[in-house]
Formats: C-alpha cells, sequence, structure tokens
C-alpha cells in the first residue's frame, strides 16, 4: 500500500479526529477546573495536526465529502492564539 492509498482510505478517519479533539478542547476550556496542561498539550496537537491534514489531503487522489462551496469554514482562535478550524461536511 502506498502513502497515497493510505491518505485515501484514512483522511476521514483522521479529519474526524481531529474535530473530536477539538470540540474536547473546548469543552474543557470552558470547565472551571480546567487542567492547563492538558489543554495546552490539546491545543498544540491540534496546531500541529491542522497542517499535516491539508498536506495529507493535497496528495489524495480521491475526493473528500468537504464541501468547498458552502459557507467559509468556521475557524475560532484558541486560547493560546492557534487557529482551529471547523469544516463543514455533507
Amino acid at each position: 500500500m502506498t502513502k497515497t492509498d493510505i491518505y485515501n482510505t484514512d483522511y476521514t478517519k483522521l479529519n474526524h479526529a481531529y474535530i473530536e479533539i477539538c470540540d474536547t478542547y473546548k469543552k474543557l476550556a470552558e470547565a472551571p477546573d480546567a487542567d492547563e496542561e492538558v489543554l495546552m498539550v490539546l491545543a498544540s496537537i491540534l496546531q500541529v495536526f491542522n497542517p499535516t491534514l491539508d498536506k495529507i489531503k493535497s496528495e489524495m487522489t480521491v475526493k473528500t465529502r468537504f464541501k468547498d462551496s458552502d459557507a467559509p469554514v468556521d475557524k475560532e482562535i484558541g486560547a493560546n492564539g492557534e487557529v482551529i478550524f471547523h469544516p463543514k461536511f455533507c
């Protein structure tokens, strides 16, 4: 199996994992007893994971279910200044 084959089959799973991490981060950030160390690690993961997903997507040979024609991707600035993207899926 080539890297492109793996990208084609696993991109959606990786992207969903990113969204789950992002959702957990947002919930934890609102908790009154949030652990700053955990928040910092999750923010770091998101900051590194996002451009990696972009690179994987750019090398895929199949289309994703991502709808580029809809409204722009929602994005927010996280607690540590990272940009968090929320793509819209079908």
